[in-house]
């Protein structure tokens, strides 16, 4: 059973950071109000890291960080209901 677990949540990892990367770009490029949005949340993520990071970085961080919270959620709910 771990290892069913373990490939799911390195695939989600892999996918979060392919996808983030690319949706990242895709959102400071056509929607910059959602973009600063994200940067403010990476801001106040960073400052509990306590490491300065690019608004660019920031904003993947961010935007990485919701899609594997999603992809948590859709996998327990998927589990549980199965």
């Amino acid at each position: 059973m771990p290892a069913k677990t373990g490939a799911s949540h390195a695939l989600s990892s892999f996918v979060s950071l392919i996808v983030g990367t690319v949706l990242s770009k895709y959102v400071w490029t056509y929607t910059p109000p959602l973009a600063e949005a994200g940067a403010l949340a990476g801001r106040h993520l960073s400052g509990l890291v306590g490491t300065p990071l690019s608004r660019e970085t920031t904003g993947g961080f961010v935007v990485v960080l919701l899609l594997s919270f999603l992809w948590g959620v859709i996998y327990h709910l998927a589990r549980d209901e199965g």
